[in-house]
């Protein structure tokens, strides 16, 4: 899988990442290409929600 390394800005840390797309309300996650001997992408859907930025914060401040 396709993984890109970036420090972030704020805390420092290493954050990786994936290939996503969202289609229809639905978000999907690229699949690993390394057990796909056929070099076709396959893309999975996955549970995600997008939530307001305020609702994150109250989420990550009562941790």
């Amino acid at each position: 899988m396709t993984k890109i390394k970036r420090q972030c800005a704020f805390c420092h840390d290493v954050i990786e990442t994936q290939h996503v797309f969202s289609e229809n309300n639905q978000v999907y996650l690229k699949n690993d290409s390394n057990s796909n001997r056929l070099n076709v992408e396959e893309w999975s859907p996955i549970n995600f929600q997008w939530i307001p930025v305020t609702q994150l914060k109250e989420r990550l401040v009562h941790l």
